[in-house]
């Protein structure tokens, strides 16, 4: 007769079958939320990045490229022709497509619905003056080649203004702008002790072209040769957008 203890014991296996059955469920409920997740995420995700891409050097975005690259050189033109005093140290045309989707919450059944590439193109035109930054607005500003806000000239001529009284927080650094809805955004911005000008081009982009014209040196470079650097940047609005 068989020891009574080395018989299977269906009160002792019953718990640990149930423990296998919940888990399979859990794991089954787990992949299946897991794939609603992935399957809404690439539902409103748009396109792939090799797809972009391809879009990005298509034939149809390639002309708009074009005719937004000439519309900005003549930007530039207008401007270095306008304030004659100025003569670029270097001058440079930075043209990008980039994926501006982010990263979708995996478990977001309605993720935020945007574009999924934007192209856009800008001019950033470096040069120094032995001008005062102050000299420097007010001369460009009589010239009326750019709509520049009242309340940016302002505070410009407010921070350089003499025992004016006013406290400026760490971070504040002057700079002229133009009306953030404008068709072409510029910016006018220099050296101070605070922070120097500098060009940040994105790391990341799907497709990009840099463009240099006078000299192709560094920011830092120009202005160990010539001193306090500042920079005019022209933005253009989009002229390609992918949803």
């Amino acid at each position: 007769m068989k020891d009574a203890k080395s018989a299977p014991n269906p009160l002792e296996k019953a718990p640990m079958a149930k423990i296998r059955r919940v888990a399979k469920q859990t794991g089954g409920l787990l992949v299946a939320f897991a794939f609603m997740g992935i399957s809404a995420c690439a539902g409103n995700g748009g396109p792939s990045k090799r797809e972009l891409k391809k879009i990005a050097t298509s034939a149809v975005v390639q002309t708009k490229r074009e005719k937004a690259e000439k519309d900005i050189r003549d930007r530039v033109r207008e401007i270095t022709t306008d304030v004659t005093w100025l003569n670029p140290l270097s001058v440079v045309i930075y043209d990008q497509c980039a994926d501006v989707r982010g990263n979708a919450h995996l478990f977001d059944p309605n993720p935020p619905r945007k574009a999924s590439m934007i192209c856009g193109i800008s001019s950033h035109i470096i040069f120094s003056t032995d001008r005062s930054p102050k000299d420097v607005v007010v001369d460009v500003r009589r010239t009326r080649v750019t709509d520049w806000t009242e309340s940016s000239i302002s505070d410009v001529l407010a921070y350089y203004g003499d025992d004016n009284g006013l406290e400026y927080p760490d971070q504040y650094v002057p700079l002229l702008t133009t009306d953030s809805e404008a068709k072409i955004h510029e910016s006018l911005r220099w050296d101070t002790e605070k922070k120097n000008v500098s060009m940040n081009f994105s790391n990341d982009a799907l497709w990009d072209r840099s463009h240099y014209q006078y000299s192709k040196k560094s920011v830092d470079q120009l202005r160990q040769e010539h001193g306090v650097m500042y920079m005019w940047s022209i933005h253009a609005n989009a002229y390609h957008t992918v949803p």
